[in-house]
């Protein structure tokens, strides 16, 4: 499956602590994945996709989000709730704390994404050569 994705997706699977508008208590949860455009995380409770659109996220004590999101999917596997999120508000602070966490904690990942597109490039200029 080829990746539609513009912003790399970092596979992280932290614990957090997510508090919507309004919440009084946060709800634990694991982020499973995350980019500047959106992340993937799961929970034991079912919310409304509502819920989404103004929320605070706590993860590891290192970064704190306060966005909105709309869900693109949805899914229950076992006794957990994933959703799919896609920021629809982020602001540039925000965005470059969640870069500055995924460089101080998941620098390898970092590296196998750029060695895999000089790879994939590699690949690719080689099979044209052997096209011809």
């Amino acid at each position: 499956m080829d990746e539609r994705r513009i912003k790399p997706r970092w596979l992280i699977n932290q614990r957090a602590e997510l508090t919507v508008e309004n919440g009084v208590r946060a709800i634990p949860c694991f982020v499973e994945d995350i980019s500047l455009g959106g992340m993937r995380i799961s929970l034991v409770r079912d919310l409304f996709d509502e819920v989404f659109l103004n929320f605070k996220l706590d993860l590891a004590d290192e970064l704190k989000l306060n966005v909105g999101a709309q869900v693109v999917r949805r899914e229950q596997q076992y006794e957990r709730n994933i959703y799919a999120l896609s920021f629809n508000r982020i602001d540039d602070s925000a965005k470059e704390d969640i870069d500055q966490y995924i460089k101080r904690n998941f620098r390898e990942q970092i590296v196998r994404h750029w060695w895999k597109e000089e790879i994939n490039d590699g690949t690719q200029e080689f099979d044209q050569m052997a096209d011809k």
